[in-house]
């Protein structure tokens, strides 16, 4: 299928929904307060000086900033079968031109719609680690984004889209240091999606047949051809929250063990943790610890399992530059993790078996409940500096209310983190 066929399934989307407004204002109320959170940390704030002093400060650069360190965090929404992150691309992209509140959800779900479909079509878990589907579709969801956002025609929004994508391949090898070129390939993936839809805006023309089987399967080994089927208009609400700064794969694991402490298990009395995860969740989550790097101590299950036991705040710890405690590194050492086959691959579930004095515990997650987002988000927000956690509660309103203020409220506030992070955007 060529770009127009994927741009008329997107025009279908209502942005005056009220369902979808409110899914809009939680995805873009937890974009910003992971902004926050990253905003105020070291490389976060470094992402963000060289956006101010590379872009003189002008909206795009802003905009390729704020997607850079909210992707960052680690503790963006996730669409889990696709691993797209749609939310740090398509939030910034459509609030820097958005002037109303349903151009502005249809401009966001219309992203995300894009950015999964991409992301699964080129493989998802299965890209990995070759591929990074969500970079892959990162240039699209901002482009398309940005494109809606600006009032573009169909056909201009289908150029945009494809302008995005030629030359983009998902591939950006292990960066390692800090500031990291894995968050800044993010950025500059936005930036490109945003002057994509300028160009096209501008009548620049590309190539509507790119995104041909072909093309596709020169994407990645696992991508099959992008087809209707692809194309979820409601998506949005299947990309989720993340309650911890965690790689997803570990997240359940972290919940069923955090249900075994709140029934009383003593960490202190525990002997040994057995983590099982579908084969596809393993790997990530079990390399081995390297305690100075950051992404490490954040994809690491036992460390991620000791700091629930020990110093459960630090959970909402994006900077990660304070060193762990003895007892909790001592406690990742106690934490085996192993493929169990029978565990399906869908949403990722866990088993924790915990050993005590003897005695076993079994917690499995997801339960038969999943916990409201808006807790998750709620968390979230009070752990920012109260200063920041009152805006974004006021924005929360504002779209509740479908007050016409709402989207340039929003955009001040994504602006003052992105122009002033150390001052006012420091997570508590």
């Amino acid at each position: 299928m060529n770009a127009r066929d994927l741009v008329s399934i997107l025009s279908v989307i209502d942005g005056g929904d009220q369902k979808l407004r409110d899914l809009v204002s939680l995805h873009t109320v937890d974009a910003l307060a992971c902004l926050a959170a990253g905003a105020g940390s070291r490389e976060g704030s470094s992402l963000l000086a060289f956006y101010r002093e590379t872009g003189a400060g002008d909206a795009v650069s802003s905009a390729a900033g704020a997607s850079a360190v909210i992707r960052f965090t680690e503790w963006d929404a996730i669409h889990v079968p696709s691993c797209a992150t749609p939310d740090a691309m398509a939030v910034p992209a459509a609030l820097s031109f958005a002037q109303d509140i349903p151009t502005y959800v249809k401009a966001v779900a219309a992203g995300h719609a894009i950015g999964v479909a991409l992301s699964e079509a080129v493989g998802g878990v299965a890209a990995l680690p070759e591929t990074w589907p969500g970079l892959f579709a990162a240039p699209a969801v901002a482009a398309v984004s940005a494109a809606i956002a600006m009032g573009l025609s169909d056909e201009q929004i289908a150029q945009a889209l494809v302008l995005s994508v030629a030359g983009s391949s998902g591939r950006n090898g292990r960066p390692s240091g800090m500031p990291s070129a894995r968050w800044l390939v993010i950025g500059e993936a936005v930036l490109k999606g945003i002057r994509a839809a300028l160009a096209a805006k501008a009548d620049i023309k590309g190539d509507l047949d790119l995104l041909s089987p072909c093309w596709m399967k020169g994407q990645a080994a696992s991508a099959v051809p992008l087809e209707a089927a692809h194309i979820n208009s409601a998506v949005i609400a299947k990309v989720v929250a993340k309650p911890f700064v965690s790689a997803r794969q570990g997240i359940n694991a972290i919940q069923a063990f955090s249900t075994l402490l709140q029934k009383g298990a003593d960490p202190i009395d525990i002997e040994s943790v057995q983590v099982y995860l579908p084969p596809v969740a393993v790997p990530v989550v079990s390399r081995p610890l390297a305690a100075e790097d950051r992404l490490s101590t954040i994809a690491h299950l036992g460390l991620q399992l000791g700091i629930a036991a020990f110093e459960p705040a630090r959970q909402m710890d994006v900077d990660r530059s304070r060193a762990f405690g003895t007892d909790v590194l001592d406690f990742a050492k106690r934490v085996t993790v192993s493929a169990d086959e029978s565990l399906t691959a869908e949403g990722w579930p866990a088993r924790v078996v915990v050993s005590e004095k003897g005695q076993t515990r079994e917690a499995v997650w997801p339960q038969n409940f999943n916990e409201d987002a808006q807790a998750v988000l709620d968390r979230k927000i009070e752990s920012l500096q109260p200063a920041v956690a009152h805006a974004l509660q006021r924005i929360e309103m504002a779209f509740t209310g479908a007050d016409p203020s709402a989207v340039a409220e929003t955009r001040g506030l994504m602006r003052s983190l992105t122009d002033s992070p150390a001052s006012k955007s420091e997570a508590a």
